[in-house]
């Protein structure tokens, strides 16, 4: 299909244009005319050749896009033609494809739930599942709301993770190229000055030079191994399940790290169980749906028992009790919520709890790494004057004056 820019008018003379794809010209004034809208030109659409053009939806665009749908809705008008304005005022290529698919299926008929699964990388089930039981009740512009809400408190989560993983490998890259440098082009240098000297070496100067030799010979594989640890520990997990399950557990279990990031993962999944809750559907489908937003095969098994256990009889707050996830003032919260029918308030207020403690491991991690970083390079820098400065000065305390 080719893109077109079009002008025409619609059934009450207004003019109207912006961009529609379509297999043809024919084809084109047929999709207008079932939107009521008469074709007046079109030609084609000169593609982005860029090669930083974004074909992919971000998550910043959703935000704008469930944010667009809250007012047209609090307006009244109806969700087609929200989304017909929005596209002609649409710049990305992508948001502008994904949105005239939307019109075209609510336009044969579909409604606006159905039509989000023609797009399951951009609409999750969690997504879906709200505009629906939205589209049951009426109340639109509350589930698109939410949406926006989620999005946004997505975002946060996602720049915190990001921050949480990126200083520790940023601040770890920077002192292996100091230990590269060090090993490979200074100490040699130090070293075969002391060499030259012919004097007893002593234990911590040999240790270094059979460290810089290493460095020195074979520092291709120095350099290329971490990204080809990197490389195998992926595809091993990505080919292997019980390594993955065994990965992802023994992740939860690194100090600060592992609670940070098991944290953040219930927060992600209390968030979602709770906007679904409160939509009315039902808890198993609430576990399996919030489920799905757990990127952790660990976790994930654990909340797939906690279902069957649900399934079987046993009360929420009991199941997630034996499954041990959550500490037990959480467990309380939970149960309070669970005995006076507001569940939803309570996932909620779990999740900010847990949001806000992410917040403050984040600063302790990062007030930690700068410390031990300045520790180890303290340790290495000293091993090296002890190495090279130890036998100069034994050989300038034995010159006799």
């Amino acid at each position: 299909m080719a893109e077109y820019a079009y002008r025409g008018i619609d059934a009450q003379g207004k003019k109207v244009s912006g961009f529609y794809e379509a297999t043809g010209l024919e084809d084109l004034e047929y999709r207008l005319e079932k939107q009521g809208f008469h074709l007046v030109s079109a030609q084609l659409r000169k593609q982005s050749s860029s090669l930083f053009a974004s074909r992919k939806i971000q998550r910043r665009q959703m935000i704008v896009f469930y944010m667009y749908l809250e007012q047209m809705a609090d307006a009244g008008i109806p969700i087609l033609d929200a989304l017909v304005e929005m596209r002609n005022g649409e710049e990305s290529d992508a948001m502008r494809k994904m949105i005239s698919s939307l019109i075209d299926e609510i336009s044969a008929g579909q409604v606006l739930s159905g039509a989000m699964l023609e797009y399951p990388e951009v609409f999750t089930d969690l997504m879906v599942n709200l505009v629906k039981a939205g589209e049951q009740t009426g109340n639109m512009s509350d589930i698109f709301s939410e949406l926006k809400e989620t999005l946004i408190w997505q975002d946060d989560i996602a720049r915190k993770t990001k921050k949480l993983m990126s200083y520790p490998i940023f601040v770890g890259s920077i002192v292996f190229c100091v230990i590269c440098f060090l090993m490979i082009y200074l100490v040699p240098q130090l070293i075969s000055f002391i060499v030259s000297m012919n004097q007893e070496i002593p234990l911590l100067t040999r240790a270094l030079i059979v460290v810089s030799d290493i460095f020195v010979n074979y520092w291709y594989l120095i350099i290329s191994l971490p990204p080809v640890i990197i490389i195998s520990i992926k595809v091993t997990l990505k080919k292997n399940d019980r390594a993955k399950y065994l990965f992802d557990q023994y992740k939860l279990d690194i100090p600060l790290f592992g609670e940070a990031i098991k944290k953040l993962i219930l927060s992600r999944f209390s968030k979602s169980f709770a906007l679904l809750y409160d939509a009315g559907v039902n808890v198993l489908d609430c576990l399996s749906i919030s489920s799905d937003t757990v990127s952790n095969v660990y976790l994930e098994s654990e909340l797939y028992i906690i279902r069957e256990k649900i399934s079987n009889g046993s009360g929420i707050t009991e199941a997630f009790a034996e499954a041990q996830l959550f500490p037990p003032l959480v467990l309380r919260m939970m149960n309070v919520g669970e005995q006076t029918g507001e569940l939803g308030k309570s996932l909620i207020k779990i999740s900010d709890f847990y949001t806000n403690d992410v917040s403050d491991l984040i600063e302790k991690i990062q007030l930690m790494i700068e410390p031990a970083m300045t520790v180890v390079m303290g340790v290495l820098l000293g091993w090296i004057m002890l190495a090279v400065l130890g036998p100069i000065y034994d050989i300038i305390s034995s010159i006799q004056f």
